[in-house]
């Protein structure tokens, strides 16, 4: 369990959006994600004016109930669907602020957010330009050590070195003009994470990442090391399945249904690529490539 969350109005929070990144084939996890950020933080958002958008491609976000805070979909133009960089860099233009907290659509906080570590974390990073991002890792440190870990309220930092993930999909506190810089509009998610670390070592960017591993500021349902969805449906596990109906959230269990752990160990790499055609697997081959530079 976390320590609980400030609230009330924090200085400098106001230059901080929180994205949450998502598609339109994952509408359903919207409603239940959005649900547990108005539980576990929507105070804070609502006191220190922080923007939330949801970054997808055509769809709009109407929640059916009433939240704190008000979610600004951007959408892309056209109808033809965009790889999700071109249609993040899009977003990000849209956006003002100078920092933004970069989340998956099953990254559901589970715990009350630690708005004031954020101020401390945005505060440094205006004290120090080279910053580029923080990792918060500390809730898949604590998964994967359960007897070793402490819960702290003191920081514990350690700057990536160079062969560290410097994209990696965790929850991130990111400068925005670095991530600009970063992206590759041809580039999927997850070819971002994986080809934007490589060319992070490749170029030794001089920008620092640094990895939080305490405390837990963004506490968040990664069971198993894994995140709530796997593989395109939602892990079966009972810490998930009875956290959603403890705080009464909104899930639509039918729209991809349930996979077990023991499932998604079984799953090889044939069975990925069948999902592919050839044509998408050049594709994809010759993306990678490029991505390198």
């Amino acid at each position: 369990t976390c320590f609980t969350g400030s609230i009330g109005r924090i200085k400098g929070m106001n230059n901080l959006a929180i994205v949450m990144s998502s598609c339109d084939i994952y509408e359903d996890l919207w409603e239940p994600f959005f649900e547990c950020l108005d539980v576990f933080g929507g105070e804070g958002i609502e006191q220190n004016h922080i923007s939330v958008y949801l970054n997808t491609e055509h769809k709009e976000f109407v929640p059916k109930k009433k939240l704190k805070f008000t979610v600004k979909t951007i959408t892309q133009k056209g109808d033809k669907i965009l790889p999700w960089s071109k249609r993040f860099i899009d977003v990000l233009h849209h956006i003002s602020e100078d920092y933004i907290f970069l989340v998956l659509d099953d990254f559901f906080v589970c715990d009350y957010i630690q708005w004031d570590y954020f101020a401390r974390i945005l505060k440094r990073m205006n004290e120090d330009s080279s910053i580029a991002s923080f990792q918060m890792c500390g809730t898949r440190t604590r998964n994967s050590n359960p007897d070793t870990y402490k819960i702290t309220e003191e920081f514990e930092l350690d700057i990536m070195g160079k062969e560290g993930w410097k994209t990696h999909f965790v929850p991130t506190i990111w400068r925005k003009s670095v991530l600009l810089k970063w992206l590759r509009s041809w580039e999927s998610i997850w070819a971002f994470e994986e080809c934007g670390s490589k060319r992070a070592r490749r170029w030794n960017y001089p920008e620092k990442v640094y990895v939080v591993s305490a405390p837990l500021i963004y506490d968040y349902l990664w069971i198993k090391d894994c995140s709530a969805v796997i593989n395109g449906k939602w892990l079966a596990e009972k810490e998930l399945l009875e956290f959603f109906e403890r705080y009464k959230i909104n899930v639509d269990w039918t729209k991809r249904g349930k996979m077990t752990w023991e499932e998604y160990q079984a799953i090889t790499m044939k069975d990925v690529l069948k999902k592919y055609t050839v044509k998408q697997i050049i594709i994809k081959s010759f993306n990678r490539v490029r991505s390198f530079f």
